[in-house]
């Protein structure tokens, strides 16, 4: 577990992706959930031990089953974007382990069927503001990486946890993504405003300018690349070749590389399918 500023932790150690805490008396907010239930158990002890109180809220920082899976181990009340709502209302309530090979971390993890989703008590459409002790913390939408995609901000202490807006050293999620919106999102946080925060990656911990700028190249190179491919008839092997030269673009250790070859190549037809029509016209559907 790691100390960003008193009271503010992330961790990066658990299966899913970086969950975060911000202790405050009286309450817990959680950032996402740990993937396994022995993971979030064991998250919660460490919380205790840094004096966590055991009344806990969860924000959910989008839909991912990576991140939101796990929530039922916490043991707590969940906020999250009214768009992430309707995403688990269109699924079973009970989750499981079907494999999509959409190269998401629950798909290698054991364990997982029988889990139910957990509904969010209280959603948001644009944004909503926490008071608790003198901290306040924005939890704010922002488009683009996937439906209900939205941060949590501490302005006074200049932290920032933003989900899947920025994915270092691995391909993004593509497949309910629209490139245009993250493209304006990336813009966002790399503007005045977030200048001096330290920013926290769902599946990565901090990142900064560097890695910012990685994501935009990378979306930028799909987006161009895809807008080509739609005025072919059949462009199904060059989305394939696409994805084999965006997953070499990456230092992947061995083990996972499977995994991310998958995702970048589910992630590109899926996109693909979702936003272009015959002749190459960007479907605008968000």
């Amino acid at each position: 577990m790691k100390r960003i500023k008193q009271g503010v932790f992330f961790e990066t150690g658990y299966s899913g992706g970086t969950v975060g805490a911000i202790l405050c008396s009286g309450q817990t907010i959680l950032v996402d959930a740990p993937l396994k239930p022995e993971d979030g158990r064991m998250w919660l002890a460490e919380l205790r031990k840094a004096g966590a109180s055991q009344n806990r809220l969860v924000v959910n920082l989008d839909p991912h089953p990576d991140r939101t899976l796990g929530t039922q181990t916490l043991d707590a009340q969940v906020l999250a974007h009214r768009e992430t709502g309707r995403q688990f209302r269109r699924r079973a309530t009970i989750f499981k382990a079907l494999k999509q090979e959409s190269g998401s971390e629950w798909e290698e993890t054991s364990g997982l069927s029988g889990l139910r989703w957990i509904m969010p008590k209280v959603t948001f459409s644009e944004h909503t503001v926490l008071h608790f002790d003198e901290r306040e913390l924005r939890v704010e939408y922002h488009p683009g990486p996937s439906p209900g995609s939205c941060w949590l901000v501490l302005p006074k202490e200049k932290i920032v946890f933003v989900g899947d807006a920025v994915v270092p050293d691995q391909p993004p999620f593509l497949a309910q993504a629209n490139i245009p919106s993250w493209l304006g999102t990336l813009d966002h946080l790399a503007s005045r405003e977030f200048r001096g925060y330290t920013i926290i990656s769902g599946r990565g911990g901090r990142v900064g300018t560097k890695e910012i700028n990685q994501q935009r190249r990378v979306l930028k190179e799909v987006s161009t690349s895809l807008k080509k491919l739609s005025k072919l008839k059949k462009p199904g092997p060059e989305i394939d070749w696409l994805a084999g030269k965006l997953t070499g673009k990456y230092k992947l250790p061995p083990r996972r590389r499977s995994l991310f070859s998958q995702r970048i190549k589910y992630g590109l037809h899926n996109y693909f399918a979702r936003h272009y029509q015959s002749g190459g016209k960007f479907l605008n559907n968000h």
